[in-house]
């Protein structure tokens, strides 16, 4: 039923009522979806199938998925990528402190 490339909506969380594509069969429980929904493994009883089906390999990569989804006419919001661990961050420049003027009494 949940095959690669077909199109689906999210029904629960908090990604729900936005379109995703099947990315991959994880087990009998689980598929990975991407598209208008984050990269993520999700339950088969949290989405709803649509009647269409893109054609995309399995685990394929976001950039594949959202231009597929693109020819349909479905918009994808771009996101940042996660950080990975052990990846260094801009250095951001240190917040100089005002000093309070003393009042005299």
């Amino acid at each position: 039923m949940l095959d690669v490339g077909r199109l689906v909506v999210k029904i629960s969380g908090r990604d729900s009522g936005k379109i995703g594509v099947v990315v991959d069969n994880i087990d009998d429980t689980y598929v990975l979806i991407d598209g208008q929904v984050r990269r993520k493994k999700c339950n088969r009883l949290h989405l709803e199938p649509l009647n269409k089906q893109i054609e995309i390999k399995a685990k394929a990569s976001t950039e594949t998925v959202v231009k597929e989804l693109e020819k349909l006419g479905i918009k994808v919001k771009k996101t940042k990528p996660k950080k990975v661990p052990g990846q260094v961050a801009e250095k951001k420049q240190p917040v100089k402190k005002k000093k309070l003027k003393k009042s005299k009494k």
